[in-house]
């Protein structure tokens, strides 16, 4: 009878909730609403113990408590925006290539104008030595052809596509085996967020990152207020804030760590999959470690990053051999005195 109830229950919930039916979608909700709870688990001890808090938010509500419940809320925030928002995948550039194409084919073939016209060519954006790409009318660039301007003459197409999407892969592109896609600029999965970080998102990942070890640091530093002010009034009260400071001592330690590596990613234009498993990738292959083929400046790459993200799937191809060697140039005086690093 226990069995039954429980079956039936779980049929209501998967009833006005499809997404519960999915065993990856269960996980992720369930990873979500734990971080949500840790969250409240610190910050509601707090409030709950040092009631010198409470008074001080309402009585200035923007003061220092105030704002501390405001990074609260923008982190957690911050945190369901970068888990919904997309990677870019692969599929959905190809499509919008392939929807862009047929589009400016029927305008043209309709109004008869030259392929040079301006106002049926289609820009997609290309990174590197051309900014743009014109595609004419008569003869539309598909996406496999994009592709492979993106590569080295001679590359085969069978190279180039992904054996589980069956997509020509860009530079840069992987299959995420969690999320059965292919995604652009491939960083990894994450596994608290439940979503892959890439081209769309490594930006919002990096903020979220900054927010969440901010938050810690200003917990952790409320945490300790509170036991040099009330260190022998209640000892278990003591004995739960110390355990929560340890465990938020890891957290913050892993976090300042994760900040500082995907800022050298950021600053150095990498992924975490290109910098792990470099030796495997095929073009990065012959390419000394300390070589960054897509880097392009310190400056240049943070305003990429950080500016230049828009609606329009950004490509990047390889580098030319020409290239790589003015890249593995060490610095002169010379070169920082002209900004060759940035």
């Amino acid at each position: 009878m226990i069995f039954l109830a429980s079956m039936s229950i779980f049929n209501f919930c998967h009833r006005f909730v499809p997404c519960l039916a999915d065993p990856a979608r269960r996980s992720s909700l369930g990873l979500k609403a734990a971080l949500v709870l840790l969250h409240i688990v610190y910050a509601g001890i707090l409030f709950l113990f040092d009631s010198d808090l409470i008074e001080k938010t309402k009585q200035k509500p923007w003061s220092y408590t105030g704002l501390y419940l405001l990074l609260f809320v923008a982190t957690l925030i911050q945190y369901f925006v970068t888990s919904c928002s997309s990677p870019g995948y692969v599929l959905d550039a190809m499509r919008d290539v392939n929807e862009k194409s047929s589009l400016f084919r029927k305008a043209s073939m309709m109004s008869k104008q030259p392929a040079s016209s301006k106002n049926g060519s289609l820009a997609i954006t290309v990174e590197g030595s051309q900014s743009e790409r014109n595609i004419p009318g008569s003869n539309v660039t598909s996406w496999t052809k994009l592709v492979l301007d993106l590569y080295p003459p001679g590359t085969s197409v069978r190279t180039l596509t992904c054996s589980f999407c069956n997509v020509e892969q860009p530079p840069r592109a992987k299959h995420c085996h969690d999320c059965d896609r292919c995604v652009l600029q491939f960083d990894h999965h994450c596994v608290w967020l439940g979503a892959c970080i890439g081209w769309g998102n490594h930006c919002r990942f990096w903020w979220y990152i900054f927010e969440e070890t901010a938050l810690c640091i200003w917990t952790g530093i409320l945490y300790i207020t509170y036991l040099k002010a009330n260190i022998s009034r209640a000892w278990w009260k003591d004995v739960i804030m110390i355990l929560l400071l340890v465990t938020l001592s890891f957290a913050l330690i892993f976090l300042l760590l994760l900040l500082i590596f995907h800022s050298y990613l950021i600053l150095t234009n990498q992924t975490t999959y290109e910098l792990i498993r470099r030796r495997r990738i095929p073009y990065l292959r012959g390419i000394p470690e300390r070589v960054y083929p897509f880097s392009e400046g310190v400056c240049r790459n943070l305003y990429k990053f950080c500016c230049a993200r828009s609606s329009i799937y950004s490509l990047e191809r390889l580098p030319t051999a020409m290239e790589l060697e003015d890249k593995s140039r060490p610095y002169t005086c010379l070169g920082f005195l002209t900004c060759r690093c940035c």
